[in-house]
């Protein structure tokens, strides 16, 4: 409803795009169990209890292994340990991709819009093509307020990403109105992608 919503008075058409992660972040995961693993095997070493060889070393791959499956399967935590400019990165990198797995450049005008929203990294990247480039400025986008609080360039809920779908309706509108050739291109629904 809210693309459609978006689209209505614009020859613009909006693919979103939703997807679970961007990256895979493994090394990061696996650093973060490698060095879980180091406790577990320094407190074996320095502990006052003896700890029987064989224990120590089940119990150390098992900690790394244990560690780096629950990192890279918690959001938050996957969040908080890889650096925000390499998600960005990776968000960018994903959202290019899928411009051209979903054929966002073969709009009638080239007035496609990618909406990408990786939930992992809590982000959103816009890829214009060239019809809407040349139409509306890089900085419209930035005005785009995707939640009410906290960080505005990161929607957190539902109602947050269909404000920001709203907003960008809003600015397709005004510089890129419809006229009377203009036919719904595109799928409103949006394509989930793991």
């Amino acid at each position: 409803r809210a693309v459609g919503g978006a689209e209505r008075g614009t020859t613009a058409e909006l693919i979103v795009v939703v997807a679970a992660r961007s990256g895979s972040y493994l090394d990061a995961a696996g650093a973060l169990g490698a060095g879980f693993a180091m406790v577990v095997l320094l407190v074996a070493l320095f502990a006052p209890t003896l700890f029987p060889p064989i224990a120590v070393a089940i119990d150390v791959p098992l900690a790394f292994a244990l560690a780096t499956w629950l990192a890279h399967r918690t959001p938050a935590l996957m969040r908080a340990i890889v650096p925000s400019a390499r998600r960005r990165q990776q968000v960018d990198r994903a959202a290019a991709e899928h411009f051209l797995a979903e054929a966002v450049h073969g709009t009638h005008g080239r007035t496609g819009l990618l909406v990408y929203v990786s939930l992992l990294e809590e982000r959103v990247a816009l890829i214009p093509d060239l019809g809407l480039d040349g139409r509306v400025p890089a900085a419209a986008w930035t005005e785009v307020r995707w939640s009410e609080t906290g960080d505005p360039s990161r929607p957190r809920t539902l109602e947050d990403f269909v404000r920001g779908v709203e907003q960008i309706g809003a600015i397709l509108r005004l510089r890129v109105p419809a006229d009377a050739t203009d036919v719904n291109e595109s799928p409103n629904a949006p394509r989930i992608v793991p």
